[in-house]
């Protein structure tokens, strides 16, 4: 893990990223991330902002199950927003519950969603994958290997 002693969401965090490689937290405006939520055509909602305020801005790379690839999940402004909004509306329609993108995870850049209940979703060429209920919760699944990895 990187040395992020400054931020307050790395003392949070610690805990929950056990078994990560780095950890990087950048710096960002909430009101100016909102607005770009706003830009790309998203309803700022209490539960995305929450999220925001909370996570948004945290880069993590942990060791993958398999082989020597290292994973890799972020929650900029900028990867959450490269989500195609069509793909977004589709999500929702999939789920029944609207959708907001908050960052991308892998490789193959599966798109982490988060419904207002909290739940936190992979989104991607495959399908939808649910993978915990809580932000915290979904980054100890991932970094554990230990979700569902069912696609519906």
């Amino acid at each position: 893990m990187t040395d992020a002693s400054n931020d307050s969401r790395s003392t949070a965090l610690a805990e929950v990223l056990i078994g990560a490689l780095e950890v990087e937290y950048e710096d960002f405006d909430l009101e100016e991330a909102c607005a770009s939520y706003v830009e790309s055509g998203y309803e700022v909602t209490i539960w995305l902002r929450r999220f925001l305020e909370n996570y948004a801005g945290i880069t993590i790379r942990w060791p993958a199950s398999r082989g020597t690839w290292v994973n890799e999940l972020t929650t900029s402004i900028e990867s959450a927003l490269d989500a195609y909004p069509g793909n977004v509306r589709n999500y929702s329609r999939r789920l029944g519950q609207d959708v907001l993108p908050i960052g991308m995870a892998f490789a193959t850049e599966e798109r982490l969603l988060l419904a207002e209940n909290g739940d936190v979703f992979l989104g991607g060429d495959a399908g939808l994958q649910w993978v915990s209920n809580g932000f915290e919760e979904a980054l100890r699944a991932l970094i554990s290997n230990e979700w569902d990895k069912t696609f519906f």
